[in-house]
């Protein structure tokens, strides 16, 4: 049987693998030996850590094979020293993790800085899907509903309105009648929340029949009284694309995020003020907005234009298909960096990121459609010549990370 097999004759198969002088047939004869039992793999990563090391090398001196580690030290011997023995055993073991790998998909080692056991999975056999509709309401008195759980129809009552989730995904607030057939308002001050996960997204339609589509990791305060107020007020975390409703005459719509106020009058435009972003962008499509900066700058832009803020206003010209690619199933990207390409993909496929060495200085154009996975996503990166691998704590295998590793 394959487990009589001496340890040590694997290690010289190794050598002889890393010379490349062994067979199919061996190399087939070795993957499966390693594919066999979880106790040769719990061998294999005994040996990735420096501890590890002298301790897998007792063990096999003293495990009745004297005569073949006497064996292979002969045929080591220009290289006998310890501290070469230790340097080749730490290359052989790189490689066997490199096998193991193959075979399943991932391996382990040891985070010099957590201390944390850190697990290398092949993107390829543990996909990560793409997000979808999911977010989280939550009502003035606390409590938070998660809409994907709920059945269409109406899933609450408050301060005269229906809140109702649709069957095409999306949330609508109606307005309760009463019994004479009179529609009652409500004045009261109430404040809902509709949140998206990282991996998800959501179309709201705010009593004032406002529409709002919320982009992955983002939330929007509102009051339930909003068609009544004279200054329609709501604040954005995030990124959100908006199709304000008119309104009565002098009736303003502001809504508040980071670093800024939009003031409009019924338009299309779109929000991201994600705090990974260097500006918080706001794209105009329809109508006119004016832009402030804590009330002390404003500007005020004109469909297919810009407006960046971040110390100062800044107003450019721009393709709104970019900013608003999301809301219709697309990344697009125009001159994007790798932190623009790798905050939206980690956005939706919710995974961490993390740049190890150089950050690659590439630039990206083009679209990727968002329901694809994340191994597919990312090719975006190899075509540009950019490695990466996935990680995950072994202590927490679901929460995923993607390090960038400089080209």
């Amino acid at each position: 049987m394959q487990e009589d097999l001496p340890l040590l004759y694997r290690a010289e198969q190794i050598l002889r693998y890393l010379g490349n002088d062994l067979g199919i047939d061996e190399q087939i004869e070795l993957l499966s030996w390693l594919q066999e039992h979880p106790e040769h793999q719990e061998f294999v990563e005994s040996l990735l850590s420096d501890s590890g090391l002298d301790a897998g090398l007792q063990f096999m001196k003293s495990s009745g094979r004297t005569q073949a580690w006497e064996e292979l030290q002969q045929k080591l011997k220009p290289h006998s020293n310890k501290n070469n023995i230790f340097q080749l055993w730490k290359k052989v073991t790189a490689i066997v993790a490199v096998l193991v790998m193959m075979i399943t998909g991932f391996y382990f080692y040891k985070d010099a800085n957590s201390g944390n056991r850190i697990l290398i999975q092949d993107l390829s056999k543990n996909d990560i899907r793409a997000g979808g509709n999911k977010a989280y309401l939550t009502l003035t008195d606390g409590k938070q509903i998660k809409l994907s759980d709920m059945e269409n129809g109406k899933i609450a009552v408050q301060a005269g309105f229906i809140i109702t989730k649709t069957a095409n995904g999306e949330l609508r607030y109606e307005a309760t009648p009463s019994p004479n057939g009179i529609t009652k308002n409500n004045k009261a001050t109430l404040y809902n929340t509709i949140s998206t996960p990282s991996g998800g997204q959501y179309k709201v339609v705010l009593p004032d029949g406002t529409q709002v589509w919320l982009n992955s990791a983002s939330s929007l305060k509102y009051t339930t009284s909003l068609a009544n107020l004279k200054e329609r007020k709501v604040e954005l975390v995030g990124e959100a694309y908006f199709e304000v409703s008119k309104g009565e005459p002098g009736q303003s719509f502001i809504i508040k995020s980071r670093n800024q106020e939009v003031e409009v009058l019924g338009t299309h435009f779109n929000i991201n003020s994600y705090e990974q972003e260097e500006f918080t962008a706001t794209t105009l499509l329809e109508g006119r907005v004016k832009v402030r900066r804590k009330g002390v700058f404003e500007q005020t832009i004109s469909p297919g234009e810009q407006a960046l803020v971040g110390k100062y206003i800044e107003v450019n010209k721009v393709d709104t298909s970019t900013a608003v690619a999301w809301k219709n199933g697309l990344f697009k990207f125009e001159n994007a960096s790798i932190y623009t390409v790798m905050n939206q993909f980690s956005r939706w496929y919710n995974f961490d990121i993390e740049y190890e060495g150089k950050v690659p200085r590439n630039r990206f154009n083009g679209e990727v459609y968002r329901n694809l996975t994340a191994s597919k996503a990312l090719r975006i990166l190899t075509y540009a010549k950019i490695e990466f691998r996935l990680e995950v704590k072994r202590e927490d295998p679901e929460r995923k990370k993607i390090v960038i590793i400089s080209n």
